[in-house]
């Protein structure tokens, strides 16, 4: 279930992270908007918990 939510969602709820911030950040790690977790590659995974850090 956790796997079919959209990666900007998940951006989304994190404090102090809009719509706009999750754009950014998303953009910045080379994710597309509508990307799902389930279909992150390892790399697209590290780069986004790096940037979360």
């Amino acid at each position: 279930m956790v796997g079919k939510t959209k990666v900007s969602y998940v951006l989304e709820s994190l404090p102090r992270v809009g719509k706009i911030r999750a754009g950014e950040i998303a953009e910045e790690v080379g994710i597309p908007p509508t990307r799902r977790l389930a279909g992150l590659g390892s790399r697209q995974r590290q780069e986004l918990l790096a940037r979360l850090d």
